[in-house]
């Protein structure tokens, strides 16, 4: 008896491993990204590469025959090169969303947080008083700057990277429409300081 469920044992292990090294042997080309798109960006066939992997529990990779349904698409988020791309991240709605507008910013350190600023995160535009602007305090020692509070707007960072000048980075936000031309026209006073907002 012991001899025949030893028998079976073996028989079920070699299915087994027989399975699994079929499983890992049966790959398939998928969609990957070839280098990065910033959320929104429209995918082209430049950003696009075939990666031959196997096939993997819980994911959902793009065949690559089915590369023209993504091509012409937007970036639901920014695509890494090296990783598979799958449908949750292209969109066929244009970012920015009807209603918007994307502004570009160049900041200096200190015009954001050091941390924490990524890609897709909600921000507050603070403006500021203009550096040449003399504000004279009253009685007590305040000045009208420290009794209103600044004007601010809300905005969603598209994309950053750094700038050629050390210290400086260059930031795509998405504005509404409406808050579009003041914040261009405060951008380039450099009266423009970034806080971030809760998500």
């Amino acid at each position: 008896m012991q001899g025949a469920l030893a028998v079976l044992l073996i028989i079920a292990g070699a299915l087994t491993a027989g399975y699994v090294a079929q499983r890992m042997g049966s790959t398939h080309d998928f969609l990957g990204v070839a280098r990065e798109v910033g959320k929104g960006g429209k995918i082209s066939a430049e950003d696009l590469m075939i990666i031959r992997v196997n096939d993997a529990i819980g994911l959902k990779p793009i065949p690559s025959s089915r590369a023209g349904s993504v091509i012409g698409k937007h970036a639901v988020m920014a695509l890494v090169p090296g990783t598979l791309l799958t449908m949750d991240q292209v969109t066929e709605i244009p970012i920015p969303a009807p209603g918007h507008q994307l502004i570009g910013l160049g900041l200096e350190e200190d015009q954001m947080p050091s941390s924490r600023l990524d890609v897709g995160v909600n921000v507050l535009l603070v403006v500021v008083p203009p550096k040449n602007q003399v504000i004279l305090p009253d009685k007590e020692g305040a000045t009208a700057a420290d009794l209103v509070p600044p004007r601010t707007f809300n905005a969603t960072v598209i994309d950053l990277k750094p700038g050629t000048k050390q210290g400086l980075m260059l930031i795509n936000v998405e504005v509404t429409t409406a808050d579009a031309p003041t914040v261009a026209a405060l951008a380039s006073d450099d009266r423009i300081v970034i806080a971030l907002a809760g998500n």
